[in-house]
C-alpha cells in the first residue's frame, strides 16, 4: 500500500510528507518513508532528505535518514558542523510536524 500525505502544517518553513507506507500482515513488520523539508530564512537554503522508519515484528522503531547531497570537499571541522546543521534542521522539521498534530 502506497500513501501519498501531508502530515503537519504546511507553512511553508517546515513540511514533512508521508510518501509510501508499507505493512506485513504476516511479519507484522512496517515500513515508512517520508519526505522531509527545512526552509531557512537565515541561510536562504532548502534541506530536503528521505527518513525511513521501519518497525519489526517486535514493535521496535528503527529510523534512518538518507544524506543525500552531502556537500563535498569540505574539512572534517566543516563536515561536522554541516552535518549539524542537517541534522538540527531535520529535527526542527521533525517536531514541527509532529509536535502539532
Amino acid at each position: 500500500m502506497s500513501i501519498n500525505r501531508w502530515l503537519g502544517n504546511n507553512r511553508g518553513r517546515c513540511q514533512m510528507i508521508l510518501t509510501e507506507y508499507k505493512f506485513d500482515p504476516e511479519t507484522k513488520k512496517s515500513r515508512s518513508v517520508y519526505f522531509v523539508r527545512h526552509n531557512s530564512s537565515v541561510s536562504g537554503t532548502v534541506l530536503e532528505q528521505f527518513l525511513t522508519v521501519e518497525q519489526d515484528s517486535f514493535g521496535r522503531f528503527k529510523p534512518a535518514i538518507a544524506l543525500d547531497n552531502f556537500p563535498e570537499q569540505l574539512s572534517n571541522r566543516e563536515s561536522m558542523l554541516k552535518l549539524a546543521d542537517w541534522l538540527h534542521r531535520l529535527g526542527v522539521a521533525i517536531e514541527d510536524s509532529w509536535s502539532t498534530n
